[in-house]
């Protein structure tokens, strides 16, 4: 794959163009990662709503049937349910950790395999989080380890 970028002072917007022999995995998760950067939940804290970036979110987690965001600072209640927001990023930096957690590719600084097949993810903030045996398969694909 070669990537080609033009930079002028002239450009009013920023444009994406993808040459291709033909449309493959790949070519659609790198699409598909595109447009989540694009991409915005809305979250609740004090009464109030926020519309966060999902550049900005480190994981979600679900407790007690309700679901909850999770930034570098704050954590944010969504009406989103875990299913619901794992088929929204389904092709994007979000994967499923566990039955009750969504990680944040991108914010995961340390990988640490544990006793029983489990992975330990240390995050950028330095927060632990577990991936369980079943989804740990999905995280090596996701980051080809």
């Amino acid at each position: 794959m070669k990537i080609v970028i033009n930079e002028k002072k002239e450009f009013q917007d920023t444009e994406i163009i993808i040459n291709c022999r033909q449309l493959d995995e790949e070519l659609i998760k790198i699409i598909s990662s595109l447009k989540s950067l694009e991409e915005k939940v809305t979250g609740s804290l004090n009464g109030k709503i926020f519309v966060i970036d999902t550049l900005e979110i480190y994981y979600f987690e679900s407790v007690n049937k309700k679901t909850f965001i999770y930034t570098e600072k704050e954590v944010y209640e969504t009406h989103l349910r875990l299913y619901e927001i794992e088929e929204r990023f389904k092709n994007s930096h979000f994967f499923r950790a566990s039955k009750s957690t969504i990680i944040n590719l991108s914010k995961i600084k340390i990988i640490t395999p544990l006793f029983g097949g489990k992975v330990e993810a240390i995050l950028e903030n330095d927060e632990k989080l577990f991936v369980s045996r079943q989804y740990v398969k999905i995280l090596k694909n996701k980051l080809d380890f």
